[in-house]
């Protein structure tokens, strides 16, 4: 196994986003809906704010150097100089399907398998937690730049109102925060009613090949600010 790999993709799935845990309920469409640009624009100055949240993500479908099923976690860019994260990941590797719980302090991340087994490693810089979630870097470029904004409607996930947006993204811009995608891709944001935070995201890759399915990417972000603080390093 190529750890390194490994170590890169356990966080750079943090700014990508099948569906997760916790229904949508049915949507909304009456009465005037909110501009889409103006929803994605506050949800983007919000991220501005965020220092840590908990994460789920599913992948349906195969990125290139992205074998990742689901992980799910909390992560933090205000612990350390690198940031902090841990959780459950559930990896498709060449042979077979693994599962690690990580935990990512200071300058090292630690991957444990399923037998128990622990592997130490160096967290590559541009990958961090720190980074990642920083108010100029990371997901917040994935909204402010996405185009071609359209409110579709009213949401519920779980017990919070939304607003659902469709939007495209460039190969350039969604590249820049997810290496592991070469296309132009369609984008929803999910984003809160009430508090305007950033609740979902979903990205679809098209087919590489004719034969081929399109890939979906679906992130939930939740307890922003409130998310419980990664364990530390013993």
């Amino acid at each position: 196994m190529q750890i390194r790999r490994l170590v890169q993709i356990l966080l750079a799935v943090l700014v990508t986003s099948a569906p997760l845990a916790g229904c949508s309920g049915n949507p909304d469409n009456t009465g005037p809906l909110p501009e889409g640009q103006q929803l994605v624009d506050a949800a983007a100055e919000n991220l501005r704010e965020l220092t840590n949240v908990a994460f789920e993500l599913e992948i349906s479908g195969a990125v290139p150097g992205l074998p990742v099923r689901e992980i799910e976690g909390v992560a933090s860019r205000s612990e350390g100089p690198n940031g902090s994260a841990s959780g459950e990941a559930d990896m498709q590797l060449e042979t077979e399907r693994v599962r690690y719980e990580f935990t990512l302090s200071d300058d090292v991340l630690l991957l444990t398998d399923s037998d128990g087994e622990t592997e130490e490693q160096a967290v590559p810089v541009p990958y961090t937690p720190a980074r990642l979630l920083d108010p100029e870097h990371g997901l917040r470029q994935l909204l402010i730049g996405a185009e071609e904004l359209e409110t579709e409607t009213r949401e519920q996930l779980d017990d919070v109102q939304t607003y659902r947006v469709h939007g495209t993204l460039s190969r350039e811009a969604v590249s820049a925060v997810v290496p592991a995608v070469q296309d132009d891709v369609d984008i929803k944001f999910w984003v809160a009613d009430d508090t305007e935070q950033l609740m979902r995201i979903w990205i679809q890759v098209p087919p590489r090949k004719e034969n081929e399915g399109a890939v979906q990417l679906q992130l939930a972000l939740t307890e922003h600010n409130t998310a419980a603080a990664p364990a530390p390093r013993s």
